[in-house]
């Protein structure tokens, strides 16, 4: 028995020493370095299958960055292999970051006869005064906000119904769940919807005759599994909402996901909708430098709606304002 462990230990001490020996050649160095950073390339780059996979992939834009800088970096460091592998990992990023914003399709040419603005107010912020100013000197012709909590909704309508006359507020419990919509042209139709437990708004605004649908949405924030199955579903049900109702549309709101998540293109194959964005337009959270932030607020456009511009504005919340112009 003794015999059989001893030469037990002397095969795994043979076997490190192997490993070792293996392990100090140069070039072996960089293969393994290439294996650890492809591994969470992989994770980066398969579909988002589940709750962990979608969370990771949030920040598919800012991993793309760190693999294009380390592709960089190691040419530097002379290990070809390695830059070689994070070259890779970030041009598929690339791919899937571009395509999923659209970034070959030009905007539009010519006068814009809509101007719309998607702005999470925020229901803890205080900033009333400062907000609904900056609100007013952009002067959009259409606003959809989310988290209208009561004190909000008391001092949107105080302060914008003179310029804004047309509007809808939906006051909820859950303060960070209070919807509205400010309209200067006329407002129809105007409903309601509970879907997954959140409030919804859809309607009509009335432009030179024309009269373009809305949708109006804030998801929950999958800030668990539960939570993100909810968020799941209430997108579903827009979704659902649009192919069920006909004519031009623009679907607004907080969707607390980005472009590049199943969900999202599942959302706009189906509706056939286009989202407005050109270029990468972040939107949370408002504090982070540029390259920190995510795209999670959305101006969705039908086909026969075309998008001049869009950008985003930093107010007072913990999200950008986007403000999109449209002609049709």
């Amino acid at each position: 028995m003794k015999a059989y462990k001893l030469k037990f230990l002397m095969k795994a001490i043979l076997f490190l020493v192997r490993w070792y020996c293996w392990f100090r050649q140069p070039a072996n160095k960089e293969r393994i370095w290439a294996a650890l950073f492809m591994i969470p390339g992989i994770f980066l780059l398969v579909p988002t299958f589940n709750y962990s996979l979608t969370m990771l992939q949030s920040f598919l834009f800012q991993a793309m960055l760190a693999y294009g800088l380390l592709s960089i970096f190691w040419i530097f460091k002379r290990h070809y292999r390695v830059s070689t592998v994070n070259f890779v990992v970030y041009f598929l990023l690339l791919v899937k970051v571009n395509t999923s914003i659209g970034v070959r399709s030009q905007f539009e040419q010519g006068d814009a006869k809509l101007k719309v603005m998607q702005f999470n107010v925020l229901s803890s912020n205080t900033a009333y005064d400062q907000t609904i100013e900056n609100v007013k000197n952009l002067s959009p012709d259409f606003i959809s906000f989310q988290e209208v909590s009561n004190k909000w909704a008391d001092e949107l309508e105080a302060k914008l119904a003179d310029e804004y006359p047309y509007f809808k507020v939906l006051r909820q419990k859950d303060a960070g769940q209070g919807i509205a919509v400010f309209s200067k042209f006329p407002l129809q139709n105007i409903d309601e919807h509970l879907w997954e437990g959140t409030a919804n708004l859809s309607g009509q605004v009335l432009i030179e005759n024309e009269a373009i649908n809305f949708l109006t949405l804030h998801t929950r924030s999958p800030r668990n599994k539960a939570k993100w199955q909810h968020r799941n579903a209430h997108i579903r049900q827009a979704s659902e909402f649009v192919q069920q109702n006909g004519g031009e549309f623009l679907v607004l709101g907080d969707f607390n996901t980005v472009p590049w998540d199943k969900r999202m293109k599942e959302f706009k194959a189906s509706t056939d909708l286009e989202d407005s964005r050109k270029k990468f337009v972040p939107t949370f959270p408002a504090w982070n430098p540029f390259v920190a932030q995510i795209p999670i607020d959305y101006i969705f456009h039908s086909k026969g709606i075309n998008c001049k511009s869009l950008d985003s504005v930093k107010i007072t919340s913990d999200h950008l304002a986007i403000m999109g112009s449209y002609q049709f």
